[in-house]
């Protein structure tokens, strides 16, 4: 996770002000994945609190992992949501100074789970934290949080990941344990999201996944009600979603280049890529981007996962016969 983070543009930002000494007296981390944001956080906070040189720095870097250095108070505890007592928590603890250096650093996990009450505490400590105090917001989502506490943070945002990244880092947490064609699904069915990587990983829904993408993107017209009825409510809406783009998009590249295999995201299925490309002319694999777009829309506003699936699908062969 750490040398994903540390490739992305609101890590070089972070490390290009505390190089400069430049820093604001609080940062909005704001990163789309539950399980790894504490992680994140903890990467983070080594570079607001060391100069990542020397032994001492190495020293404080441990006790941040292990939560323990004096100077760095995570809040709330693991699992649960920040609540009022530990707002007052924060504000009885900044008016004491560090133990060890200059800085005092406050690190709060998904902030965004916080109520109004909670977050409106804050406010003036975020406005005007005592001298050497400096905030680290970590979030999943920024809509939840108040305007009033986003115009007293500055916003690091960790955009999606490459998924071939995303692909050797899961080879580096899960070693030998799966194999590569594995892994490259799984990271391409992710959205960009480590953690969402790992559900579908460790949870085994990669198999289901791809048969369930390749079932409805091969299957004719006349069985398509069938095959929708047979996948029914999948709990891997998005996934299964993000996996049927994929395919219609390596299906357009060997349509319109036959050679460029090598280029192709899902190397482990070329053949049912292939087999995709057959069945459908550039034209509609083209739209079948848009109208995937569209059911993400529609599913995102409620609509029932069954018929938004079987109309996107139904029109998609509908281009392809014309």
């Amino acid at each position: 996770m750490q040398t994903l983070l540390r490739n992305t543009q609101a890590y070089k930002l972070l490390q290009t002000e505390a190089k400069k000494a430049s820093l604001s007296h609080a940062y909005l981390l704001l990163l789309n994945d539950g399980r790894n944001l504490r992680e994140a956080l903890k990467t983070f906070a080594k570079l607001l609190l060391t100069d990542g040189v020397g032994e001492n720095s190495k020293r404080i870097e441990r006790l941040i992992d292990k939560e323990s250095f004096a100077d760095c108070v995570f809040l709330p505890e693991p699992d649960k949501k920040l609540s009022v007592d530990d707002a007052e928590r924060i504000r009885e603890e900044s008016a004491f100074s560090p133990v060890e250096g200059e800085k005092k650093l406050f690190v709060i996990g998904d902030f965004a789970q916080a109520n109004a009450q909670t977050q409106n505490k804050l406010l003036k400590l975020l406005e005007e934290p005592p001298k050497g105090v400096i905030f680290l917001l970590g979030a999943t989502t920024v809509f939840p949080i108040l305007s009033t506490v986003l115009s007293r943070t500055k916003k690091l945002e960790i955009q999606p990941f490459d998924m071939k990244d995303l692909q050797t880092c899961l080879a580096r947490i899960y070693g030998d344990t799966y194999d590569q064609s594995t892994l490259e699904l799984c990271a391409a069915t992710s959205g960009g999201i480590l953690g969402e990587a790992q559900n579908i990983l460790e949870g085994g829904y990669y198999k289901t996944l791809s048969e369930n993408a390749f079932a409805l993107a091969l299957c004719p017209e006349s069985r398509l009600p069938a095959v929708v009825k047979q996948i029914g409510e999948s709990k891997r809406q998005k996934e299964l979603l993000a996996l049927l783009r994929l395919i219609f998009r390596d299906a357009l590249l060997l349509k319109t280049q036959p050679r460029a295999t090598k280029s192709l995201l899902l190397q482990s299925e070329k053949a049912n890529v292939l087999a995709v490309s057959k069945q459908y002319g550039a034209t509609a694999l083209l739209f079948a981007q848009e109208a995937l777009s569209e059911a993400e829309k529609q599913i995102a506003f409620n609509a029932v996962f069954p018929q938004c699936i079987e109309l996107c699908m139904a029109k998609l062969r509908a281009k392809a016969n014309l």
